[in-house]
């Protein structure tokens, strides 16, 4: 920008070895505004250089003056261009964070994406599991339906087994009514025996044969293996759990009958003492026979009051019919029920 300053000094110095007017200098130089070099002299021409050497110091205010509007101009320029860097500057600052926000657009498109996909792998687990579900309620269904079915067979086996209970009961009363009979007709045969003895109408005993021997040695009276003796009688605890005409075939095969009460006394409170409080044991008790008279079947003694249980068994079913023995007393049972069971030696 000042390459042209020498040459100033010369064009000053040939003025001052000039003569003309210094108001022609001055009227060319004041309405012009120096750009340049090159449009200063050919302004001033050769005329200027042969002029009076009294106007150099006008001259070079004039300079000064043109070189302060050209330093203007260019402090106007240079201000200009720094605008201009600023605005560049703004933009690619702009430009920088328009590149990060692309750059934060394709991070949360990432992170929607990688979403998207555990989403999914969500959805498809959730479908597998209402899938499963679906399955396991067809089958808790088709369970449902073979409990019902299983309900209604059990339903049903248990009034065939109330009909054969009736049945069996039918039974054993036409047994024992047979057996009365055939024992007055011995009576009546045999020349010993007085008059003939009319029916009774209580339940018939009944006379069975075991196929072993009894529960009391034949030589010293007292009970054999495996049966107990409390107070004065042979009593044989069994363990299994059967019904009640199973309970009777089961004490005739071990030599004795199914479990007659002795009169309340000391024998019986012996044989409540020893049993299990937590237990019903069968008797020989019924009333399948006459309904309401209970009496022991294999010795056709009646069952006395004392012998039951003082809980006994306002509320108990109608088809209640054999009567099992606990710590307390009698209580009535159904005759198909499985218990345990106790066998003595009348």
């Amino acid at each position: 920008m000042l390459h042209w300053i020498p040459l100033l000094l010369a064009l000053w110095v040939g003025q001052v070895t000039s003569s003309g007017p210094r108001s022609a200098f001055v009227e060319r130089l004041e309405p012009r505004d120096f750009s340049s070099t090159a449009e200063y002299f050919l302004s001033t021409g050769s005329s200027a250089l042969g002029g009076d050497l009294r106007e150099g110091p006008a001259m070079m205010e004039d300079l000064r003056r043109g070189q302060e509007g050209l330093m203007i101009k260019l402090n106007d320029v240079t201000r200009s261009i720094k605008e201009d860097e600023l605005k560049l500057n703004n933009i690619f600052y702009k430009l920088g964070r328009h590149d990060t926000d692309l750059e934060g657009v394709d991070s949360v498109l990432d992170r929607l994406s990688t979403s998207s996909k555990r989403i999914e792998a969500k959805l498809n687990k959730h479908a597998f599991n209402v899938d499963f579900l679906r399955r396991r309620v067809e089958e808790m269904k088709e369970g449902i339906e073979a409990e019902q079915r299983v309900e209604v067979q059990i339903a049903a086996a248990k009034s065939l087994i109330n009909r054969l209970e009736d049945r069996l009961t039918d039974a054993l009363a036409r047994l024992g009514t047979v057996e009365n009979t055939t024992q007055n007709l011995q009576k009546r045969s045999a020349p010993e025996y007085g008059p003939t003895f009319a029916l009774h109408s209580r339940p018939p005993t009944l006379t069975v044969y075991p196929d072993r021997h009894t529960g009391i040695s034949a030589l010293t009276g007292e009970c054999n293996v495996d049966w107990e003796q409390v107070g004065d009688g042979c009593y044989w605890f069994g363990g299994e759990e059967l019904t009640y005409t199973e309970a009777i075939s089961y004490c005739i095969r071990h030599g004795g009958y199914l479990l007659t009460l002795a009169p309340p006394g000391s024998q019986l409170s012996l044989l409540l003492n020893r049993i299990r409080a937590d237990v019903v044991y069968w008797t020989s008790g019924t009333d399948a026979f006459y309904k309401g008279n209970w009496e022991f079947l294999m010795t056709a003694t009646p069952v006395m009051p004392l012998h039951w249980a003082l809980e006994v068994n306002s509320t108990a079913p109608h088809n209640n019919h054999c009567a099992g023995l606990t710590r307390n007393g009698l209580i009535k049972r159904k005759c198909s029920h499985r218990l345990p069971y106790i066998c003595h030696i009348i």
